[in-house]
């Protein structure tokens, strides 16, 4: 006898009512919403684009082409003093006229704001490199940028796994010269003179007759050396201090390993001026 098929049963759901689509039935202006932002968006840097001027259109070229070396040359310069009038027609820019009240004397753009956004530029050019490559992305965790009253500060640090020297030693390990090489690369292109620091943890050294002191002034040279060798210009270079223990990082343990590290100041104009000015005072 042949098997009896089985039944197939077709069950129909009705759904309640309401607005179609449930709880998912507002996605699609969420979508919509950022479709309109993003072409509003689009449209503004057209209009800006199109309203710019010559003079901006090509410094945002040479930055792209060069990064931020491009405004330390003359033509650079130039074009930041025009960026100084503003990128809009009848815009005032980063300062206001010393005239009168119509506007119509020239603008200037302050010495410290052009150094500000090449220390700038330099950072993010810095940021970028360990970023975009693939062997430096290992050691971006290594270092810190920021911006303190005597201008850039780079901080390569140590980490508990990965030191930047050989244990007790000056010796640099290999990737730390790459490090100081990619950032050398970058500091060379400006004007700036640099003060390098080396620092120590609270862990008092092993060895008789030689201290953190000893030890971080070791460290500090070193570092020197390697950025020299890397391309540093000699006259570039403000000072080399030993720093041992005494500047620990903030909200760290003075004995937290990441105090071992190399300390990297681009000094700003407007605090060397602030220095020598307090030396003649004393003299």
């Amino acid at each position: 006898m042949a098997e009896k098929a089985p039944e197939v049963k077709i069950k129909f759901i009705k759904k309640k009512g309401g607005h179609a689509g449930g709880h998912s039935g507002g996605a699609w202006k969420v979508a919509y919403a950022d479709l309109v932002t993003a072409m509003m968006a689009f449209f503004l840097l057209m209009w800006l684009l199109g309203t710019a001027s010559k003079a901006a259109k090509e410094g945002l070229a040479g930055y792209m082409r060069e990064g931020a070396a491009f405004f330390q040359t003359d033509k650079g310069q130039s074009i930041l003093a025009e960026y100084g009038k503003g990128i809009l027609p009848g815009s005032r820019g980063m300062n206001a006229p010393t005239g009168g009240d119509d506007g119509s004397s020239s603008s200037t753009v302050d010495e410290n704001d052009l150094e500000q956004l090449a220390m700038e530029a330099t950072k993010l050019a810095i940021e970028r490199a360990f970023d975009s490559d693939q062997l430096l992305q290992a050691f971006k965790d290594h270092i810190s940028i920021d911006f303190t009253e005597e201008g850039m500060r780079i901080q390569i640090r140590d980490k508990e796994d990965n030191a930047l020297f050989e244990s007790g030693s000056d010796r640099l390990k290999p990737y730390t010269l790459t490090i100081l090489r990619e950032i050398t690369k970058e500091l060379a292109k400006l004007k700036n003179h640099v003060v390098v620091g080396g620092h120590t943890d609270s862990i008092p050294y092993a060895s008789a007759g030689y201290s953190n002191w000893d030890l971080s002034a070791s460290r500090a040279n070193s570092a020197l050396r390697a950025m020299m060798a890397a391309g540093l210009p000699t006259g570039q270079v403000k000072r080399v201090t030993g720093y041992a223990e005494t500047v620990p990082l903030e909200n760290h343990d003075p004995r937290d390993p990441q105090n071992r590290r190399i300390s990297i100041v681009v000094l700003s104009s407007s605090y060397e001026d602030k220095e020598a000015a307090l030396a003649r005072s004393r003299n």
